[in-house]
Parts: C-alpha cells; structure tokens; sequence
C-alpha cells in the first residue's frame, strides 16, 4: 500500500512539472537603414513598417522551483520596407518579410517575495525561417536572375525576461519581452533583430 501511494504521489508531482502555453502581442522588427540599396543611386528615401503581432505556442518542463525547459513555435508577424530612388531616375524597390521559428528556451525563475509572483529570465537558441518577397517600381530593377521570393533558414539566439502570476494550481499568466537576434541573412534588408511583448496563459497538466 505504501508504495502504490509513494508511486502516484510521484507520477502526480512529475504531471504537474509539464506545461503548456500560448501567448500573443505586438512585435517590431527592426530594419536597417542602409537596406535595399540601389546601385547608381544619387537620391534616394527608405521607408519602414516594422510592427505587427506576434504570437507563439510552447510546452516546458519544469525540472525544478527556479528552472524549466521550453520548447515552442514563434511567429513575428510580418514587415515591409520600401526605398525609393528620386534621383537620377525615379522607382523604388521593396521588400515583404515573415519571421518565424522552432525555439528552445532555459528559463531561470525568482519568487519576488509577493504571493504567487515570480520573475523570470531566459536564453535559447531558434531556428529561423525568413520569408521575403521583392518588388520594383520605375527605373529600378531586379539584377537578371535574381529570385524575387525566397526563404532563409538559419540558426540564432534569443532572450528574455518577464514576470509570472501563479492564480491557481493548474493556470498562471505571464507577462513578457524577448529579443529575436540577427535574422535572415545578409540579402535585401539584410540581419534584422526583432522584439515581441507578449501576454501568455500557461496551463499545467494533472
């Protein structure tokens, strides 16, 4: 009897380690300013649309009190920039890109010392898919054979910081920001770096 009890206490206590989230918020990813050159160029304007909306869905492993295991898909939503060429002819060339992942996260944690509130730091590494799409106006052009659409898939590091509310046994709300580092390559609009603010719902599995 004794063991049978000591058994389920543990299988209880290895379910409630395991959990699963989802979370949604802006995003921003950032553009250079030098991206989308045009070659022959004498004047010329960059223009940015870096926000959209974020959202991603993981499963973590709590292994114990301050530290837990992530793993979990991201998608940073979309951006766009478009330089334009004034000078010496007129058109523009622009640019459509996605970021999205596989992730795997450490995520170190800290009771505050306020009931059921925790922060939490963390540092992973992703494997990024960058989707982007070209286009051209006017006097500019796309050099012969150059794709229009392509994908680039690399691997990269990320990090984070946020805090944690614990409202019951089975459920809990976090409140986070990450930094996306160094996506996509250097084509086009080259590295960008992107953040997602999100608001995520977590819930443990009996």
């Amino acid at each position: 009897m004794l063991v049978a009890i000591l058994n389920a206490s543990a299988t209880v206590m290895a379910q409630e380690k395991v959990y699963g989230g989802i979370g949604v918020g802006p995003s921003k990813t950032y553009i250079p300013s030098s991206a989308l050159g045009i070659t022959g160029a004498t004047a010329s304007e960059l223009q940015r649309s870096e926000n959209s909306t974020g959202t991603k869905i993981f499963a973590g492993y709590k292994a114990n009190p301050n530290m837990a295991v992530e793993v979990g898909y991201v998608d940073l939503g979309k951006s766009r920039a478009t330089r334009n060429m004034t000078a010496p002819g007129t058109g523009s060339i622009g640019i459509d890109s996605r970021n999205t992942g596989w992730f795997v996260d450490l995520v170190g944690m800290m009771p505050t010392g306020i009931s059921d509130v925790s922060v939490i730091g963390k540092l992973g590494g992703i494997a990024t898919e960058t989707g982007k799409q070209l286009s051209t106006t006017g006097a500019v052009g796309l050099t012969p054979g150059s794709p229009s659409t392509f994908q680039e898939r690399e691997l990269n590091w990320k990090f984070g910081a946020g805090a944690q509310y614990d409202f019951s046994k089975t459920m809990a709300a976090r409140g986070e920001w990450e930094r996306y580092r160094r996506m996509g390559k250097d084509t086009g609009v080259g590295e960008s770096e992107a953040d997602l603010f999100s608001l995520n719902l977590l819930i443990r599995f009996h």
